[in-house]
């Protein structure tokens, strides 16, 4: 399935085996992974021939190759640059497609599900389309690691129906690949930050529910630590400037879009207002800032999107949320 915003080459697929029918596979994008991190999120789940699915989302170090080798059940798609979280993402969606899969759990290289994440969510999924509703994704509830200085997701609850929420972070959604096909693909040009906002929107207006399953938890660390004993920061004052840039960037493109709610772009806007201004206060209206915010608004504004500007070919940051 191609797009016309997605031109960067994925590089070869590995490791092509049948797919096992009664497993729901994992999925998940590598970037210059924490070892120890992705090790216990393979642990958990490369059990009883659950088929994984992995981005190499640039060049892997020789120890985390010989990890991946070790797993029981893997497709491997590799790109030898960073082409960003969306087409990762949408690249995986095909070939879970391809294979025949009806969902992915998709997650994040620093997650920790449990062994039976995939397996639970599939049935919860199941259980409430049979009841008539139908699912974009489902997802756990995220939950920092104990003793560690991650901020906590927020979600935007809606009233209905049950556990319902605007968007799913992308760790730990179970996506449906028959629903992504209709509602379209990950946005590729947003490279990294509100990937999993629009679509969430795009999803709700063409008649897909995204929805938290509040009983199960997963552990999940969301953008930058602080050290321990520091003051709590919102995550605009801890981020790298690149990523500020995709995050107020991808903001404003958000709220160009028809699909989502006018009292949402409403507060949104509001929202990126004071946190922008927050930034300027919290470095002291340095010159780097100006710039950095100043280039994202333009860019939003007339649809300058891709790579940030500056930076290395196929080389921007490219955790996700």
């Amino acid at each position: 399935m191609a797009h016309d915003y997605d031109k960067a080459p994925l590089g070869q697929q590995q490791h092509r085996t049948q797919p096992l029918a009664a497993d729901t596979p994992a999925a998940t994008v590598l970037y210059q992974p924490d070892p120890a991190l992705l090790d216990a999120m393979l642990s958990a789940l490369d059990r009883d021939g659950r088929r994984l699915y992995i981005f190499a989302n640039s060049p892997l170090d020789q120890a985390i190759q010989d990890r991946l080798a070790a797993l029981a059940n893997p497709v491997i798609i590799r790109s030898p640059t960073n082409v960003g979280l969306g087409a990762a993402l949408n690249a995986i969606l095909e070939r879970a497609t391809l294979d025949g899969f009806a969902h992915v759990l998709l997650l994040d290289q620093d997650s920790t599900p449990s062994p039976e994440l995939p397996e639970l969510l599939a049935q919860r999924f199941r259980e409430r389309e049979s009841a008539g509703a139908p699912l974009a994704q489902l997802g756990p509830l995220l939950v920092t690691p104990p003793h560690e200085t991650y901020l906590p997701v927020r979600y935007a609850w809606r009233h209905a129906p049950p556990g319902a929420v605007d968007f799913l972070p992308t760790s730990g959604s179970l996506v449906s690949t028959k629903a992504w096909s209709q509602i379209g693909p990950f946005r590729a040009d947003y490279f990294i930050a509100g990937i999993d906002v629009e679509w969430g929107f795009r999803a709700w207006s063409r008649g897909y529910a995204s929805l938290v399953a509040r009983d199960l938890e997963m552990v999940h660390r969301w953008g930058t630590p602080m050290p321990a004993g520091s003051a709590r920061k919102p995550q605009i004052l801890r981020h790298s400037d690149q990523r500020n840039y995709y995050f107020i960037r991808n903001s404003i493109d958000c709220l160009k879009q028809s699909h989502l709610p006018l009292g949402w772009k409403v507060r949104s806007g509001l929202r990126l207002a004071a946190q922008i201004a927050m930034l300027f206060y919290d470095r002291g209206g340095e010159a780097r800032t100006r710039q950095v915010v100043g280039s994202a608004l333009l860019a939003g504004l007339h649809n300058k999107l891709g790579p940030a500007p500056g930076t290395p070919a196929g080389q921007p940051e490219g955790r996700s949320i």
